[in-house]
């Protein structure tokens, strides 16, 4: 009998171990066991590191592209978007830069547009945006603040044009995505553009105006666009020698 009550004890105190070891924990291979707010802490870092590691072969594929194109990243101007640039007649002049790039965007739009046919739009619809986004809308937002800083423009007529400048970006993102190419309504955002930027060179001082021009006119435009040099030129030699920008698909 008193065995018989041991074994009875031991069963009744052992089965609930059982039950909890069932319910709340798993045993690995080296037979440790893991409850199962472990496991799941560990399944998602299983998927964080697994999306880390597509992101890092996705990374790969698309940088190979840029390191093979003559060094084309470097006419991309969207660096030390930060950093605004502060020097009036230069300010001017990169504003100028940008306004002849938008004209080279146009032209590109122009040409997708009795070329590239649809359903399959062969061509690479993503330079117009790259192109935007690196000579236009980079170098704008670090110059014209500086208008309305130095020469009293107009900080909502500033705003307005980066607005549009922004939509601008949007259309051409979506025709890249190719779900519905719209190749009006990029020329239609460059034209009130271009027309908030002459308003804004109408309030400008004519004294101030003529020497940002002069600036912009001084550049080189011999110099190959890939060389290190002042923003403005940069940005007109990369149009000047037709420069392809890095970033787009090949």
């Amino acid at each position: 009998m008193p065995t018989t009550t041991t074994t009875t004890r031991a069963r009744a105190t052992t089965a609930p171990r059982a039950r909890a070891k069932t319910i709340g924990r798993a045993t690995t291979r080296d037979g440790t066991t893991r409850c199962g707010a472990t496991r799941a802490r560990d399944a998602r870092d299983d998927a964080v590191s697994r999306r880390r590691a597509l992101a890092l072969a996705c990374g790969a594929v698309v940088a190979r592209p840029i390191v093979a194109r003559d060094d084309a990243a470097r006419a991309m101007f969207n660096a030390d978007l930060d950093k605004p640039i502060e020097d009036g007649p230069r300010a001017i002049a990169t504003t100028l830069a940008a306004k002849a790039a938008l004209a080279d965007v146009l032209a590109q739009n122009d040409l997708f547009r009795d070329t590239c046919e649809a359903p399959v739009f062969a061509c690479d619809l993503s330079q117009l945006n790259v192109k935007t986004s690196s000579r236009v809308s980079g170098p704008l937002r670090r110059s014209l603040p500086t208008l309305s800083e130095m020469y009293g423009a107009d900080p909502y007529a500033v705003d307005s044009v980066l607005q549009n400048v922004s939509t601008l970006e949007a259309i051409f993102k979506a025709n890249n995505a190719r779900v519905k190419v719209d190749f009006k309504g990029g020329p239609e955002m460059i034209g009130l553009i271009n027309q908030g930027l002459e308003e804004l060179y109408n309030d400008l001082p004519a004294d101030a105006l003529a020497a940002g021009r002069a600036v912009f006119e001084a550049c080189d435009l011999a110099v190959d666009a890939t060389a290190e040099g002042d923003l403005e030129c940069r940005i007109a030699r990369a149009v000047s020698q037709n420069k392809r920008p890095s970033g787009g698909q090949s």
